[in-house]
């Protein structure tokens, strides 16, 4: 099943890179380069609606579907849209989750940075205004409702369920950039 797919594609890529760190676990197989490169490859089957399904080792197995392309589309439309920014905060949101430990996945992060920049007023500035993005982005994800276990995903409209909460590291975050902004000493180099 799942499980026996996600070993194949390991042993066939520990053909390749013998001498990479190659692990399959759960969704992906994860390969590690000697340069601190990582890779996740997600084996799939491209089903005939232009959707994927792809295995899921976990809690027993089951076979899983996504529609990347309607959500790759929309970030590339809302990025050309807002000046590159999308991508940006996308990237920005990705290091926030890794240096704090949020518990939120790549999918949840592109759609709270879409329907953030969506109404925020300085959506089309550059990076002068990248301060107070940070800040309100922090402010929209400490008011999102600590309750609500899905949302729904850009473009495609998929679940993205909730891995754990993240408001109350959102709130500490917002009130460290309020600090940095008051306490900014060379408010042109400090962007």
């Amino acid at each position: 099943g799942q499980s026996a797919l996600l070993q194949a594609v390991r042993n066939s890529m520990q053909k390749t890179y013998s001498s990479s760190s190659i692990g399959a676990d759960g969704q992906v197989v994860v390969i590690s380069f000697d340069d601190g490169i990582m890779f996740e490859i997600v084996p799939c089957f491209l089903n005939t609606n232009e959707s994927y399904t792809y295995p899921d080792s976990n809690s027993g197995g089951s076979w899983k579907t996504t529609n990347p392309k309607p959500e790759i589309s929309a970030i590339a439309s809302g990025d050309t849209s807002w000046n590159g920014n999308l991508k940006r905060l996308c990237k920005i949101a990705r290091a926030w989750k890794n240096k704090w430990n949020i518990p939120m996945g790549g999918l949840l992060i592109d759609t709270f940075a879409y329907k953030f920049l969506d109404g925020w007023e300085h959506n089309d500035k550059s990076y002068i205004y990248y301060d107070w993005m940070s800040r309100d982005f922090f402010k929209y994800l400490m008011n999102e409702d600590d309750t609500k276990s899905y949302w729904y995903a850009i473009g495609s409209n998929q679940f993205i369920y909730r891995k754990g909460s993240f408001s109350y590291k959102a709130k500490r975050c917002y009130n460290l950039a309020l600090e940095a902004i008051e306490d900014e000493k060379y408010p042109y180099t400090a962007k």
